[in-house]
């Protein structure tokens, strides 16, 4: 699955991404660590959820680990509370 960065935060001096899905598909929002700076707004993801795999749209691979996921962006933030 597709998802475009629309929120960066800082989480005890750690970068955390939220990403949203371009399909109406679940999960809609996912929270990604990565070792790469990825870029709000303008950075596409591809997603696999089952081997937990991502690569950008170009298809350069991309070290990321899926910290949360659900369907309610509200739900994101008090996920990693």
């Amino acid at each position: 699955m597709r998802y475009k960065i629309i929120d960066v935060y800082l989480q005890q001096n750690v970068k955390r991404y939220i990403a949203k899905c371009l399909k109406p598909q679940s999960p809609q929002f996912i929270v990604i660590e990565s070792s790469r700076t990825l870029c709000k707004e303008l950075d596409i993801i591809d997603v696999d959820h089952q081997s937990a795999q991502a690569t950008w749209a170009t298809g350069e691979k991309i070290a990321l680990c899926i910290l949360a996921s659900s369907d309610s962006f509200d739900k994101i933030y008090t996920l990693d509370a």
